[in-house]
């Protein structure tokens, strides 16, 4: 049976996603040239070190890791340029180029000006689905200091999410809050970022320090840390999410590679974790 010619519609369709792909590559690949011109700093990583319990039941069984990034601003990417430059879009390119093609999977769940109580609700709705994630990001608390929370409650809702996703059998890398020169008062947003330490440190959860990391980096290099805000001097650029990227990436990428999973040990909060902003990383 002689197969039927493609129209020519169907034809210049064909022509115009194969367009439209190569051109979304070229953005995709812009966005991380245009962002190597920040030295991010190299020595902040997550403590304890992400542990993967699912990591060699997933390379046997060649699926993809899937990750759920669920957040606020931070994860849904205000102050970027485009879709492209969010961190959870970044992180995927760099996961992709270690790990290989095919092999990660990212749900961007960020939605912006979320505090803990919505987020929570979505996470657990998250948790509750097919296939539900291996490992979640979940940055939380800045919305809750501004929106005039409370630091004993948000730790109370911070550790029911850990729990649930522990629950859920999924792995979770806690990112706290990002660190701005406009806070008014800092005693009582610090409470905050302490909150979320605490409750990831009873835990034994990995916990990404960004709030202290972005607080000495501002101390040290003020001009840097700005290079990597938005216009509004709050929300991070193409270059800060480059950053974050760059910070999360090599935990991942380590853990899948761990022969096994080991069990979590205890960390310290978040507020007095060591974090130099010593600078000598390109984010790529």
């Amino acid at each position: 049976m002689t197969r039927p010619r493609p129209s020519f519609r169907s034809s210049r369709l064909g022509i115009v996603r194969r367009c439209g792909a190569f051109l979304l590559g070229l953005l995709m690949l812009s966005t991380v040239l245009s962002a190597a011109a920040i030295a991010c700093p190299d020595d902040v990583r997550p403590e304890p070190p992400l542990v993967l319990a699912q990591a060699a039941k997933i390379r046997a069984e060649g699926r993809p890791l899937r990750i759920l990034a669920i957040g606020s601003s931070t994860t849904a990417g205000a102050g970027a340029s485009s879709t492209a430059a969010n961190y959870p879009s970044q992180l995927a390119l760099r996961l992709g180029a270690a790990l290989g093609e095919g092999k990660v999977e990212i749900t961007n769940a960020g939605v912006n000006g979320e505090s803990a109580p919505a987020t929570l609700g979505r996470l657990e709705l998250f948790l509750k689905a097919a296939p539900a994630p291996d490992l979640v990001l979940w940055q939380v608390g800045t919305n809750d200091v501004i929106f005039g929370g409370d630091p004993a409650r948000l730790q109370q809702l911070v550790g029911k999410g850990l729990d649930a996703v522990a629950a859920a059998g999924a792995a979770v890398l806690v990112i706290d809050q990002q660190y701005y020169p406009a806070i008014l008062d800092l005693d009582r947003y610090e409470s905050f970022v302490a909150a979320v330490g605490t409750a990831a440190s009873e835990r034994g959860v990995p916990l990404l320090p960004r709030y202290l990391m972005m607080k000495q980096w501002a101390a040290q290099d003020p001009a840097g840390l700005r290079a990597t805000l938005a216009w509004d001097r709050f929300h991070s650029n193409d270059k800060g999410y480059a950053c974050l990227a760059e910070l999360l990436a090599p935990a991942i990428v380590a853990a899948m590679a761990a022969p096994a999973a080991a069990p979590q040990g205890l960390a310290s909060t978040a507020p007095q974790a060591k974090a130099s902003p010593a600078r000598g990383t390109s984010a790529k």
